[in-house]
C-alpha cells in the first residue's frame, strides 16, 4: 500500500486521516475494506477523499460498495430579546459524495438531522442547546463498467469529492433574538470490495493430484472387473 492509500486528501492538501484495512472470509468470497476517517468537517465545506482501487492481481471483483457514515454535532447559543424562549435549534446536514470515475452513477447522499431537546431561556438571558445524530448510507456497484473503473494495479487510487451542506433553524416560540454556535459533522468514507480470490498454487496442485488419483482408481477398479 502506498502513501496515497494511507492518507485522505483534503482541499488539495494531505490531511491526518487514518485509513484502516480489514479482510474477512465468507465462503469462497473475500471482502476487503478501506476506510478514510476525515474527522470533523464544518457545514458548507468541501473536501476530497482518496481511496485505493481493487488490486486485480488478488482475484475477480464481484461487487463494490461505497459507504458514508457521519455524526452531526450541534451546539448552539440562543439569546432571546423579547419574552421567554421555549424551544430548540435543529440542524439539518447533507453529505454528498461524487465519484467522477463512475460517470454512469456518481452520486451518494446522506442526510442527518440533529435536534437537541427543548430548553427554556428567560428573556434577556443566554442559553445553549446541544445534541448529536448519526447516520450512514451505502451504494453498491456491480455493472461491468463500474467494476472495471474501480479495478487496477496495486497502488492505483480514485478520488471521491465530498460536500457537506446544511443549516440550523431555531424552533420554538416566535422571538426576536440572536443565536450562534458550532455545528460540525464527523465523517468516514469506506470503499468495500467483494471478490473471488485467485486460487493458491497449492490448491491448484491439490486439485490436479485429486483428479489424477481419481482416474487411477477408476482404471484400477475396471481392471479388477
Amino acid at each position: 500500500m502506498n502513501v496515497c492509500q494511507k492518507l485522505g486528501i483534503v482541499g488539495g492538501s494531505l490531511s491526518f486521516a487514518v485509513v484502516s484495512q480489514c479482510f474477512s472470509v465468507q465462503a469462497a468470497t473475500l471482502t476487503q475494506t478501506y476506510t478514510v476517517n476525515l474527522g470533523s468537517q464544518p457545514l458548507n465545506s468541501s473536501t476530497n477523499v482518496v481511496l485505493p482501487k481493487f488490486n486485480s492481481l488478488l482475484g475477480t471483483l464481484l461487487k463494490a460498495y461505497v459507504t458514508v457514515k457521519s455524526t452531526v454535532n450541534n451546539s448552539v447559543n440562543i439569546t432571546p430579546l423579547t419574552g421567554d424562549f421555549m424551544g430548540t435549534a435543529a440542524t439539518n446536514a447533507n453529505i454528498a459524495v461524487n465519484i467522477p470515475l463512475l460517470k454512469v452513477d456518481p452520486n451518494l447522499t446522506l442526510s442527518v438531522l440533529a435536534s437537541p431537546p427543548e430548553t427554556k431561556i428567560a428573556s434577556g438571558g443566554t442559553g445553549s442547546v446541544s445534541g448529536s445524530a448519526s447516520g450512514s448510507v451505502s451504494k453498491g456497484y456491480n455493472s461491468q463498467q463500474s467494476l472495471s473503473a474501480l479495478s487496477g494495479c496495486d497502488g492505483d487510487t480514485f478520488i471521491a469529492s465530498l460536500v457537506t451542506t446544511g443549516f440550523t433553524q431555531i424552533q420554538g416560540n416566535p422571538v426576536r433574538g440572536s443565536f450562534g454556535g458550532l455545528v460540525s459533522a464527523d465523517i468516514a468514507v469506506s470503499g468495500i470490495y467483494e471478490y473471488e480470490p485467485v486460487p493458491e498454487p497449492m490448491t491448484v496442485a491439490g486439485t490436479f493430484v485429486a483428479a489424477g488419483m481419481g482416474l487411477w482408481w477408476k482404471r484400477r477398479a475396471s481392471k479388477k472387473v
